[in-house]
């Protein structure tokens, strides 16, 4: 079951599949009440991908270690793919355990994005939704989205499947924050928001091959939506898209990831 650099991103065999599937739901459920005594956890607009009649990629920006636990229910009883760090899953341990959960290594650079496609037509035989975090590293309760990175929207391109961009978006409680009874975490809602679909963004050059400056506008335009949506919010509520809980960029684990 261990992963090697090289080796198929994922395992198909009927054995470790039926596993991942007893896996995932017995910590999803766990992981998720851990999610709803820490935050709070809700969602808004579960239905859209409850709705989606094909596959998708799904894109968030990346705020606590939970995250895969918390995006998960959105699509929930439906299962997704949660592309992660080649390094994280090479680790003996924490990578078997990973796989089981629905990780998929994305090994560095465009030779991993073009693995990633190849098995694409396979993968979504089991999972419908591939999902990255573009800002590529974890920033705890951050509610300024960093630039993205373009291997999700290449690879929606490519496969010319809609992105559905999925923001965390933070809330105080009642009391201000770093006050005696303040909430030590915030609240969270996961929005979904409508989808974008590649056609209506991308371009081809006359060699057929992608344009990769548009490839790069569809990536912005993605961000922004998702930015605004915090904006908007914390325009109606000032206790919408705090920051006052954002602690810095989270830390590798040194060994594994780092």
């Amino acid at each position: 079951m261990g992963y090697k650099r090289g080796d198929s991103l994922i395992n198909f065999s009927f054995l470790f599949q039926a596993a991942t599937y007893v896996v995932f739901y017995a910590v999803w459920h766990v992981g998720f009440m851990v999610c709803r005594i820490l935050g709070s956890a809700r969602y808004e607009g579960k239905k859209k991908l409850r709705a989606l009649r094909g596959n998708a990629v799904l894109v968030s920006n990346h705020t606590t270690f939970l995250d895969p636990v918390f995006i998960s229910g959105a699509a929930m009883p439906r299962t997704m793919w949660h592309t992660l760090l080649e390094a994280t899953v090479e680790s003996p341990f924490l990578g078997t355990f990973t796989r089981l959960l629905g990780g998929l290594p994305l090994p560095p650079g465009m030779t991993g994005l073009e693995k990633i496609i190849k098995i694409a037509s396979r993968a979504f035989r089991y999972k419908p939704f591939i999902h990255f975090y573009p800002e590529g590293e974890c920033y705890l309760y951050n509610q300024q989205i960093q630039p993205f990175k373009v291997g999700a929207f290449y690879v929606a391109a490519r496969l010319n499947v809609p992105v559905y961009p999925l923001v965390t978006v933070f809330s105080e409680g009642r009391f201000k924050p770093k006050t005696p009874f303040a909430r030590k975490y915030p609240k969270q809602t996961l929005v979904v928001l409508d989808p974008l679909y590649p056609g209506d963004f991308i371009r081809r050059r006359k060699n057929g091959d992608l344009d990769m400056d548009s490839v790069y506008t569809f990536a912005e335009e993605v961000r922004r939506r998702m930015q605004n949506e915090i904006d908007r919010r914390h325009g109606e509520n000032p206790r919408w898209g705090t920051q006052a809980y954002y602690r810095g960029k989270m830390g590798r684990l040194k060994g594994i990831n780092g």
